[in-house]
């Protein structure tokens, strides 16, 4: 064999062997974003400093689960591994902040089995997919789990603590007024609104709430790398985020006393994939300021 044709042979064979290693290299990243991200919770934990805060609320805990989103990307079995995670966890509430369903309103069935397990109050408000799909059937099977619907309303969960929530924002007709008719002005509220973005409308009003808790824009699912951090402190991106949850998209802002948390979800729409945006957990502890 000539010199030039080991040469070639050489040149090949490395060719092969990069191509092979880039071919192993995508089939481990597709691997990882459809079958372990997805799979693979977090529980992501922050102290709220409220001014004025009562002793007695000083160390309450709230957990929130958001985007459920029950469809053949998320099964109701994976939904009861995280409702067990809730209940090890032990918090005095749990909150959700919509869309329990993909396209299908009689997939949120398989809330019921999960929520009915809990000792804790259950309160919930509606997403997107829960009008998308058929508000009526999904508003039927929260109500089978026993869980308090806060509907342009709020309910007092303990002495001068107060939880409100407004309709969905995209199809929906959300009422902050209403919501707040019946809350003390020396109350600490929160407020369960699913998008995120409507705690502009929180600011614009001047409206007394301490956090807003929010989901919807499921932190992107995908985010990339980014050398800077954004306005959460997270050095990544989403590159493709929904209507109404571009301007807190994920995790805690605060702006003017008011806060706003942006839970990633728990399920997946419209593709079962998750980059650099683990499914979450949230668990915010009240702290006297």
């Amino acid at each position: 064999m000539s010199e030039v044709d080991t040469k070639r042979n050489l040149s090949r064979r490395r060719f092969l062997q990069w191509f092979a290693g880039l071919g192993i290299t995508v089939g481990s990243m597709a691997g990882y974003v459809r079958t372990i991200e997805p799979h693979w919770l977090s529980v992501d934990q922050f102290d709220l400093p409220v001014q004025g805060l009562p002793a007695a609320l000083d160390g309450k805990r709230i957990a929130q689960l958001s985007d459920i989103h029950l469809s053949q990307y998320f099964s109701p079995a994976r939904l009861a591994n995280a409702i067990a995670e809730v209940a090890r966890l032990a918090p005095d509430w749990l909150v959700l902040t919509g869309d329990y369903v993909g396209d299908d309103a009689e997939d949120a069935a398989g809330l019921v089995e999960p929520l009915r397990t809990l000792s804790m109050p259950v309160f919930a408000v509606y997403g997107n997919h829960d009008y998308w799909s058929d508000r009526p059937t999904v508003q039927r099977y929260l109500n089978a789990a026993n869980i308090t619907i806060l509907l342009n309303g709020a309910t007092q969960i303990a002495p001068e603590l107060w939880l409100a929530g407004v309709d969905d924002l995209w199809s929906g007709r959300p009422d902050l007024a209403a919501a707040m008719h019946d809350v003390p002005t020396h109350a600490t509220t929160l407020l369960l609104a699913h998008e995120p973005d409507y705690f502009d409308v929180v600011l614009r009003e001047k409206a007394p709430i301490t956090l807003q808790l929010s989901g919807h824009s499921h932190g992107g699912q995908v985010r990339l790398p980014s050398l800077k951090p954004d306005a959460a402190g997270f050095y990544s991106y989403a590159p493709i985020l929904p209507q109404y949850g571009r301007h807190y998209p994920i995790g805690l802002r605060s702006v003017e006393g008011r806060s706003v948390y942006t839970n990633r979800g728990l399920g997946m729409w419209p593709v079962p994939y998750r980059f650099n945006c683990r499914p979450e957990l949230t668990l915010i502890t009240l702290r006297a300021a």
